[in-house]
């Protein structure tokens, strides 16, 4: 665990609940101001709903992009269909949506050239060795989206 700034190594930090000597505890102006801001933010703020369909169909094809790239680097794992269709389908994405035309070409297009470039340096046993680890049976991205040949 790398150490933060001004904590001694292996102690644990715990928030501070109780103000300290010579401080007053906050004033009720102080804590209805803090209520306002919050409330002003949470306004402002839009909802997890508003924002989270769009990310999650974006941060899906990005996997979906990256493990397509890193298939065709490392030949012994193969896309694991079956997976693939069920996030999509539960993200409501056709392969419509990410082809000419489609809502999402563009930035499909675009992950395509950024991984095409990333993996364009990488060795055949690297791009296995990360294929596993983000998407095979105990993937750190998406778990399963990869199987070994």
């Amino acid at each position: 665990m790398p150490r933060l700034w001004g904590c001694d190594e292996g102690a644990e930090r715990k928030p501070d609940l109780m103000p300290r000597r010579g401080t007053a505890p906050a004033s009720g102006s102080e804590i209805f101001g803090l209520g306002v801001a919050i409330a002003i933010t949470l306004i402002g703020w839009p909802s997890v709903a508003q924002v989270q369909p769009e990310d999650l169909r974006r941060s899906a094809l990005d996997d979906f992009v990256a493990a397509r790239m890193l298939a065709t680097k490392c030949p012994s794992w193969q896309i694991n269909l079956a997976e693939v269709q069920g996030r999509f389908s539960e993200l409501n994405l056709k392969p419509a949506d990410w082809q000419d035309g489609g809502p999402y070409a563009r930035f499909f297009d675009e992950r395509l050239t950024y991984y095409s470039g990333a993996l364009s340096r990488m060795s055949e046993r690297r791009a296995c060795d990360a294929t596993a680890a983000a998407f095979g049976p105990s993937g750190q991205v998406r778990k399963g989206w990869m199987k070994p040949q």
